[in-house]
């Protein structure tokens, strides 16, 4: 499972936006990003589609972001980009891509799927902007793990108990 270049421009426009709190002009992003300014547009047009981004016309005219930072996930990207990421045919039909027979991986593919939607749904703009990458895999992780706490009806192991954990590694 690879994104594509376009979606990776995308995500990358949309970082230099938020980073730059200001109306950025499609020459300066081309050049900043090192692309053509007509693939730019082309990028721009589907994220202003589908509201991230805002454009002005004229002499001070350029792009600028429509949402918070905190509000824009990898996951609103990516769908938009590429549409749903799904790991496996079998994610979206039970029996699907053996017709014969149950697909003995779709549990595990679901599983996989979903902890991955929800890894890329909490991931947004602003965590990678403005907190370091072991900062924001960790709050990530920590929901993630509650999230299937509360799933299955298992306790969640208190912060005690990861260091008395820990301290025997």
């Amino acid at each position: 499972m690879q994104i594509n270049r376009t979606t990776d421009y995308a995500l990358r426009f949309l970082y230099y936006l938020g980073s730059e709190h200001r109306v950025v002009s499609s020459q300066e992003m081309a050049k900043r990003m090192n692309i053509s300014r007509r693939y730019l547009l082309r990028i721009a047009n589907v994220l202003k589609n589908h509201g991230f981004i805002g454009a002005s016309m004229g002499a001070d005219g350029g792009y600028s972001l429509l949402q918070p930072m905190d509000k824009i996930t990898f996951y609103d990207v990516l769908s938009t980009m590429e549409g749903k990421m799904i790991l496996s045919r079998c994610c979206l039909q039970h029996n699907e891509p053996f017709k014969d027979e149950p697909c003995i991986f779709h549990d595990a593919y679901g599983f996989l799927q979903g902890i991955l939607d929800r890894y890329l749904q909490s991931l947004t703009l602003d965590m990678l902007i403005n907190q370091p990458v072991n900062e924001w895999h960790s709050n990530i992780m920590k929901k993630l793990y509650a999230m299937y706490c509360q799933r299955t009806g298992t306790r969640p192991i208190t912060e005690e108990e990861i260091k008395t954990l820990e301290s025997g590694i």
